[in-house]
Order: C-alpha cells, then structure tokens, then sequence
C-alpha cells in the first residue's frame, strides 16, 4: 500500500458519499437523490420548451445532463471545440438503441464527431459506446432535436419525467 494514499478517507473532489471514483462511477446511472442540484421537468414538451430557452444563450453553457431514468444511458450537452454539442452515453448491453440513434442522426444528415467504445465502470466489464454530434445553431432546431432524440433514440414517452442538472459560466 502506498504511504501517501488512504483509502478510508474520502476525497473533497468526490460526491458525498462516495470514497473512490468506483463509487461515485457506480452511482452515475441512478436516479437523481438530490432535489437541489436536479431539476424535474414533465413531458417531452416541457423538455423541449425549457432547452429551447437556455439554449438561446449556449456560449454560458458549461454542460446539461439528462438522466434517461430508468435506462442506463445517459444524454448530455456540452461545448467541444467552440461548439454545442451532445454527447450520448449507450450501454454496450443494449443491442437496439445503438443502431437506432445512429440511424436517427444519418437521417438528418448530421456526422459523428466522435464514436468510440468506452468503460463506464472501473469495477465491472460494463462498456458504454459514447456518440457526440455537434448540435444545430438555432435554439429552437437544437431543442427539437434533442427532445426527438429523446422519443426516438431513447423510445421515451411524451409523459416522460427527465431530471437535468446543468452548470452554466457566471456572467460578470
């Protein structure tokens, strides 16, 4: 064991909780605990309304999360390289989703900036496949994409509930 690691004390840089980034990776997926620092919206429009809004201001943008609660997956938006992008998280398990977004971005003529395997968890073999593509510049087109993602990517309801977390640039 190294002398300068000790393992019982939880770091400041982790979620409450959580003594190693196994645990705070292990907890990633689940559903939102904290009311705070979540944001519940209900309903695809909904959804699509309040995206709209922030996204009339992207440049103060730092990152939004989607928890697809009770899917494994993951949505979230961020800026990469100057621009607006979203990042889709899918559980390498499941075999439908997969072909089902890239087949929804193809059809509207939007390009993987990135597609790659990646490990979701340190403690098990569970590997996710991590898409991004860079998003529309118009707010309202952005939105709309982001919602369609959601009912035909993600096959999620127009009832669904989504919880979303964002962290935007403090304007001096």
């Amino acid at each position: 064991m190294d002398a300068f690691v000790d393992s019982s004390k939880r770091s400041i840089d982790l979620p409450f909780g959580c003594k190693d980034l196994a645990d705070a990776l292990a907890n990633a997926n689940r559903e939102p605990d904290s009311r705070a620092r979540w944001k519940l919206l209900s309903g695809l429009q909904g959804a699509e309304r309040y995206l709209a809004g922030l996204l009339l201001t992207p440049a103060a943008l730092l990152y939004l999360d989607i928890s697809i609660t009770p899917t494994p997956h993951r949505l979230q938006l961020a800026p990469l390289c100057g621009e607006l992008c979203i990042l889709l998280f899918v559980d390498g398990s499941d075999t439908v989703r997969l072909p089902c977004l890239r087949k929804f971005f193809h059809d509207a003529e939007i390009s993987a900036a990135v597609d790659v395997m990646g490990s979701v968890s340190v403690t098990s073999a569970t590997s996710a496949r991590i898409l991004i593509y860079p998003l529309p510049n118009v707010a309202p087109d952005a939105a709309e994409l982001i919602t369609r993602v959601l009912r035909e990517g993600f096959a999620l309801s127009e009832e669904a509930q989504l919880y979303v977390s964002l962290n935007e640039k403090t304007v001096a």
